[in-house]
């Protein structure tokens, strides 16, 4: 008996050590699992360098110069509120522009020639370039010329414009181009090599390389959200490629922060994507509209509301599509189409990305519950042109003088040859300003110049620039009849101003 008591407790003995060494090897293997260590990178392939030689060889066919030649009157009328010295300055860099003289005498011209960049994005010659590349100057003869890799010169016509993302497709009459391929800028990482091509400082075909710095950048409070790159951009870069190390487009280089050094910008290829059709057709850039006024969903507002992460509504417009699909004022917009938005910029480039008519889904949070709302966007353009209209001014594109502001329908410099802008409301004088006046035109020889103010077209009072459009519209290309004063009403004055 004794001697099984005496196995019993040897085993039970045997037992507990056995325990008591499992708990103290399982207490340091927790403690080991539960150990804090720095955030480290498994390194590949550092002892190779990235194949920027392979990108710059391949792509450098693909990227091409581009020449915006103009002519810009030597007394033109400068707006106080539009143009400048500093306008011209951007453009035509060091030395500012060339001058010309009128060959029938009068006032001096001044040869506006801008340089940009482009990427050839199809074998039959359209290219990708900046909007303010190819924008008119503000003078007459435009011409755009193109020169390939391979040194020969092409004449570009436009195909497409959308300001708001300074982008333009223009095109030149060639076949079996070398073209470059639209990657994903969406795919794009922080860190990641890209490779900048252009001409900068007219120095063609300059590669740089850099990395991607950041993502969804805002510079302005447009539709667009910029690529933020360190490789090396200069005036005369815009409109040139970003591109991966599969020497894929990923952005088109657009601008730079002269405070800073290697601090440049690009137009996501993706957002380009998504407006190239309407490139192509000519036709204005589509883009949804919402009508709601966001607000970021700060702490005082999470508090509040309950809500966590989104957008508050904080006003809603009225028959717009946000009000017709039952979005209220302080709801939260959580996502879009199950994308999250974290903030008003996130919102408004996902709205502005998709097209007028479109229908989206609201994720909304509203009074603690989680709420699906269908919405039917509207046209963003139209909407601003109308408001436009009620404000008494011209939409956009019917605006005339300086082109970069809008294009010209009533093309006012071609046919009479002298351009016009709304007077400024300080002159207390109603009506529209002569911002320039072509040396060369009827309107010159009967004596109009920059600075008069027209107020009458025929016998009807204009008051302001939509109104003065109309009348011009109504004469139908026929002579103007058209009573000016100067800008303290001191001296008036009818013109008679024929056609050119």
């Amino acid at each position: 008996m004794n001697r099984q008591v005496k196995q019993v407790l040897g085993l039970s003995v045997f037992a507990a050590g056995c325990m008591a060494l499992g708990m103290g090897l399982s207490h340091g293997w927790v403690a080991k699992a539960q150990e804090e260590k720095p955030v480290t990178v498994e390194a590949k392939g550092l002892d190779r360098l990235p194949p920027i030689t392979e990108v710059a060889e391949k792509l450098n066919p693909t990227v091409v110069a581009i020449t915006n030649t103009s002519f810009v009157k030597n007394r033109r009328f400068e707006h106080p509120q539009v143009g400048g010295q500093d306008f011209f300055d951007f453009f035509f860099g060091p030395g500012g522009p060339q001058q010309r003289r009128s060959p029938r005498g009068g006032e001096d011209e001044q040869r506006a020639v801008s340089g940009g960049s482009g990427v050839i994005i199809s074998p039959q010659g359209e290219i990708l370039t900046n909007y303010h590349v190819i924008a008119n100057m503000g003078g007459s003869d435009n011409a755009l010329e193109v020169r390939t890799n391979d040194g020969k010169t092409f004449k570009a016509t436009v195909l497409g414009k959308d300001k708001e993302l300074d982008i333009a497709l223009i095109k030149i009459d060639a076949a079996h181009l070398p073209f470059a391929k639209l990657g994903d800028s969406d795919a794009l990482r922080i860190g990641e090599w890209v490779v900048a091509i252009g001409n900068p400082l007219g120095l063609e075909h300059t590669v740089t390389q850099g990395i991607i710095s950041a993502k969804g950048r805002k510079l302005d409070p447009g539709v667009g959200s910029f690529l933020q790159t360190d490789a090396a951009i200069n005036r005369g870069n815009s409109g040139g490629p970003l591109l991966n190390l599969r020497g894929e487009v990923v952005g088109i280089n657009t601008a730079i922060n002269p405070a800073g050094q290697n601090i440049g910008f690009a137009v996501p290829i993706s957002m380009v994507n998504r407006i190239l059709k309407d490139l192509r057709s000519g036709k204005p850039v589509s883009r949804g509209y919402l009508g709601v006024g966001p607000t970021d969903l700060d702490q005082a507002y999470q508090d509040a509301l309950g809500a966590k992460e989104g957008v508050v509504v904080s006003t809603v417009e009225k028959g717009q599509a946000a009000d017709k699909a039952g979005l209220q004022r302080l709801d939260v917009i959580t996502a879009v189409d199950g994308q999250p938005v974290r903030n008003q910029d996130e919102l408004v480039s996902i709205i502005s990305s998709r097209r007028a008519g479109e229908t989206v889904k609201l994720s909304v949070w509203r009074d603690g519950k989680t709420l699906t709302l269908t919405a039917t966007l509207g046209d963003r353009k139209a909407l601003e042109d109308q408001r436009r209209r009620d404000a008494g001014e011209a939409p956009e594109d019917e605006r005339s003088g300086r082109p970069e502001e809008g294009a010209r329908s009533l093309n006012l410099e071609k046919t009479y040859g002298f351009t016009v802008e709304s007077a400024d409301v300080r002159n207390r004088i109603k009506g529209v300003v002569v911002t320039s006046v072509d040396s060369r035109s009827p309107a010159a020889e009967r004596g109009m110049a920059p600075g008069m103010i027209i107020t009458e077209v025929g016998r009807q009072p204009v008051n302001n620039l939509a109104e003065f459009n109309a009348q011009v519209k109504k004469v139908g290309g026929k002579t103007l009849l058209l009573f000016i004063q100067s800008p303290n009403g001191s001296q008036k004055i009818t013109l008679a101003i024929p056609p050119r």
